[in-house]
């Protein structure tokens, strides 16, 4: 009986660093191409098929001369049964303006128990806004929802910060061929700080049709995918108005996550409705 429990605990001690180490490695997005390095020539189309991409959705230069970028969405988690959304109302609706090529933003939510409240985020501090005056107070949720949602309205433009940029092969989703554009920070192979992703570039319009991420901050380990839908221009930028996201690869049909909707999108004087 001691050997048994013995060899029980032993196991169990195995099978414990290994959900350790799972859940602490990060996952490694890389595609074939680029699993073994990144030769030069795929750095130069790399370069390319930004620049390809950017023009798509409007140009870098013509985009930033905006300043800003508004726009309303619907943040819809669904049931939520991995409990990510840390949204105050499911579904969450929200108008957010964002200051184009920077993290500050400032949105004002739509619905739920703090309807009409709104917070922002200017040099990575949050604040609330209080009779037109902000005021600096941490709140460590609308602070992450402000990122990151910032982030994503302004993603074809802002990836170009990515100092690893590179050209990964192609892949192909529902019969569709794509473009793969591999992007990330600090080391080629995957690390503990910084995301990956890799962009699905439509050979022909040049737009980001799926989207390969990881979420570093939350679950190191985890994959997930965004599909881009419904392209509109709004003063000569192209924006989504849908973003579809599952867990997986874009090949791997996974389970749905969440989905984000944009009600309008307003870019200079001109406002584009869903």
């Amino acid at each position: 009986m001691k050997r048994f429990w013995k060899i029980s605990g032993v196991a169990v001690g195995i099978l414990l660093i290994g959900a350790i180490w799972f859940v602490f490695t990060p996952s490694d997005l890389r595609p074939d191409r680029i699993r073994s390095g990144i030769s030069d020539e795929d750095f130069a189309k790399g370069k390319e098929l930004l620049q390809e991409m950017q023009t798509a959705y409007g140009g870098l230069d013509d985009w930033l001369s905006y300043k800003t970028g508004s726009y309303s969405q619907i943040a819809d988690w669904y049931d939520d049964k991995l409990g990510m959304a840390n949204w105050d109302e499911l579904p969450q609706q929200f108008e957010m303006t964002s200051t184009l090529g920077t993290d500050d933003s400032e949105f004002t939510l739509l619905n739920g128990p703090n309807k009409g409240q709104t917070w922002g985020v200017e040099d990575w501090k949050s604040y609330q806004l209080k009779s037109g005056q902000k005021e600096f107070v941490h709140n460590e949720k609308y602070h992450h929802k402000l990122i990151y949602k910032n982030y994503w309205f302004q993603f074809p433009f802002r990836i170009s910060e990515a100092p690893i940029i590179a050209y990964a092969g192609e892949s192909t989703v529902n019969g569709e061929a794509y473009d793969l554009l591999y992007a990330t920070w600090k080391t080629e192979t995957p690390n503990r700080e910084f995301d990956q992703y890799v962009m699905y570039l439509d050979k022909e319009t040049r737009m980001v049709e799926w989207l390969n991420f990881t979420v570093r901050q939350k679950l190191k380990f985890i994959k997930i995918t965004a599909q881009f839908t419904d392209f509109k221009t709004i003063n000569g930028v192209v924006a989504p108005f849908s973003q579809y996201i599952t867990m997986g690869s874009p090949e791997s049909d996974g389970q749905k996550m969440h989905e984000n909707r944009y009600q309008w999108v307003q870019f200079g004087d001109e406002k584009v409705m869903r």
